[in-house]
């Protein structure tokens, strides 16, 4: 496969990379969250306008997971304390934050549609040292920003914390037995509430990463329902960061295929960029006919029990 295509996928999935990551761990709390895509357009808008007024990087970057956090906090209120159901929830939120950023976009920026300025700054690219002489690796892994590193060096720690951690036993036992987590003295709804504020803090830092790194601009709707391709790669993998994040960088990959192969092959561009959202379908397909199979040999096993 052409290398460029290689270092091109790595980019495009780091937003599903970090995402995945948030969603994975309400996840595995027991809570679908749909709203990814409203935590990272809300993350993205702000960073690009603190990014605009204060020419700060690391305050855009800040701004822009707190803003992300806020609004999963509104979302876990609304679910949690509120008990309204998750999926309605999740769609009121995402829209919500469709709507903010469009209505801010206009009152703010002054711009309908996309904003972009040459007062925005981007985040470098880092040639890493050692690594990027190497043949094929260096031309795959390097030269990339620096958040393109730190979504790829939080898979193990969410893998760790999930799996060596005191709390990371907690979140799975909330989402598989809450009534015998209770029993047992965890506060369900806090572990709940935590598994979601830190969902909104790796939409914040995709959401960074689309406006300030991805590109330089901020666009209507500029997630393209990446939120959407994260849970198919959750779903996907079980729950498994690993991988979670592999099934991304295939996401991605058949992205980076989309717009490459137009310019080799002649096709149509409107045509080949279905292909993301057609290897997405097939691997919801693929979860669906996995679990129905399973259900099956389990109710099979049953009646030969019974």
């Amino acid at each position: 496969m052409d290398l460029e295509i290689l270092n091109s996928a790595v980019r495009i999935s780091t937003p599903l990379v970090f995402a995945a990551m948030g969603g994975l761990l309400t996840y595995q709390a027991g809570m679908l969250n749909i709203a990814l895509d409203g935590f990272m357009i809300v993350a993205a808008f702000t960073a690009v306008a603190t990014a605009y007024f204060t020419g700060s990087l690391e305050l855009a970057l800040l701004a822009a997971i707190l803003a992300s956090m806020l609004l999963a906090a509104l979302m876990a209120m609304f679910n949690i304390k509120f008990r309204a159901h998750i999926f309605i929830a999740g769609t009121a939120v995402t829209f919500l934050a469709y709507g903010l950023t469009a209505l801010l976009l206009k009152g703010v920026l002054g711009q309908d549609g996309v904003f972009t300025s040459d007062r925005i700054p981007t985040f470098p690219v880092i040639h890493l040292p050692g690594i990027e002489n190497i043949p094929v690796i260096g031309e795959i892994f390097s030269g990339h920003t620096i958040l393109v590193y730190v979504a790829y060096i939080f898979v193990p720690i969410v893998a760790w914390t999930l799996y060596q951690t005191k709390w990371g036993l907690q979140l799975r036992v909330v989402g598989e037995a809450p009534e015998a987590a209770a029993a047992a003295g965890i506060n369900v709804d806090w572990v709940k509430f935590q598994a979601m504020l830190l969902s909104g803090l790796f939409c914040g830092f995709a959401g960074a990463y689309l406006s300030l790194a991805y590109v330089s601009l901020f666009a209507n709707k500029m997630t393209n329902e990446r939120g959407l391709i994260a849970l198919a790669a959750i779903f996907f993998a079980r729950g498994n960061p690993y991988l979670t994040a592999l099934v991304a960088i295939l996401f991605g990959t058949a992205t980076a295929l989309s717009v490459r192969l137009p310019q080799v092959t002649g096709l149509a561009p409107q045509l080949l960029q279905l292909i993301p959202y057609v290897v997405t379908v097939l691997a919801l397909v693929l979860v669906g006919w996995r679990t129905t199979r399973a259900r099956s040999r389990h109710s099979a096993w049953r009646f030969d029990i019974g």
